[in-house]
Formats: C-alpha cells, structure tokens, sequence
C-alpha cells in the first residue's frame, strides 16, 4: 500500500506543536484560575509565546476552549448517540455512561465550560450552535422516529440541562451522588422523552 498522505513540512508540524501547547497550556491556566479570571497575555506566557503567535492560532480564549471541548469529545461516534425507539433505552444509558466518563476524567474541562457558558456571550453563544448541531444530527439520523422539532429540541434541551445538573454538582459543589443510580436517573427522564 502506497502512503498517498501529504508529507508534513517542519514549519507544519512547528505550527501544530505550537497550537497543541497553547491548548494544553490554556488547560492549565484555566483550571487554576478558572475562565473569568485568566487573559491572553496569562495563555501566552504560560505558553511561553507573545501575543502575536497566540493570535496566529486563535481569536479568543472562547475559540481556544471551544477546540479543547472539541478535541476532547472528537472520540465519540455517531455509535455513541442516545437512540430512541422501543429498544433505544441501553444506547441511552451507555451514552450517559460516556458523558460521565468523560467529565470525571476531566473535572478542569467541566468547569470551565460551566463558568464560560455563564458569563462569555461568544461561548454560550457558541454552546448554543452546538445544540442546534445536535438538533439537526438527530432529525437526519431518525433518533426519535416522527417526532418534530419541538419533540427533539426537547429531548435535547434535557439531556444537556440534566448532564450540566449533575457534573455541576459532582464536579464543583462536591455533592455525594452514586454514579450508576444517577446515570439511570438521566437514562429513564431522557428516553422517557424519546419513546
């Protein structure tokens, strides 16, 4: 088999370490400090850049979580989508099973996607599209079969309300909550909505 890929240059792939350490660094700042607080110039210099090469990469610190969210998420398949139906309850579950997963292993993430849905317009506003996404994804795919946009838009509007409650309150008011009975919970409200 021949590798019909293009061959990297060294400037290619400088670029693409440089903007692989901007995401990792802005991680760090962000979850020491949280979204609100951190600037530019704090991901520059933790990133041991100027400005002007932060820029080259990104617009905002809203575009830069929106790639770690990205990125981080980019593993799952259209195999992990919650499905309605009559028999559609055991991929919602292992969807919520993911979703958990997901953020546990990364409780820094969670957090400052909360703070930055809350207080960045560009952010939220950029969460929003994403739901829209979702919403067109699932009347393509037939994830709830004849149902309307009002019906999906609901079903979707849950599902993010629902996963937002519980990593906030795992994640960041260290509320006790067993895992498996939680993730039923969301599993029974979500397909409830499906069928």
């Amino acid at each position: 088999m021949v590798d019909t890929a293009p061959k990297l240059t060294m400037r290619d792939r400088h670029r693409i370490l440089t903007r692989e350490h901007i995401l990792a660094a802005s991680l760090e700042v962000f979850a020491e400090r949280g979204y609100v607080a951190v600037t530019i110039d704090d991901i520059a210099r933790r990133a041991g850049i100027g400005r002007a090469t932060f820029y080259l990469h990104f617009e905002s610190k809203a575009a830069v979580l929106r790639e770690l969210r990205n990125t981080r998420m980019m593993t799952w398949s259209e195999q992990d989508a919650p499905r309605g139906g009559r028999h559609g309850r055991p991929s919602v579950r292992a969807f919520f099973e993911k979703v958990v997963d997901f953020y546990t292993s990364a409780p820094e993430l969670y957090k400052v996607l909360h703070q930055a849905r809350a207080v960045d317009p560009e952010f939220a506003a950029a969460h929003r599209e994403t739901m829209e996404a979702d919403l067109e994804e699932w009347r393509q795919r037939g994830v709830m079969e004849g149902a309307g946009d009002a019906e999906l838009r609901l079903a979707i509007a849950m599902m993010y309300t629902m996963v937002d409650s519980f990593m906030h309150l795992w994640l960041i008011d260290g509320w006790p909550l067993e895992r498996d009975a939680a993730i039923d919970a969301m599993t029974d409200a979500l397909y409830a909505t499906m069928r």
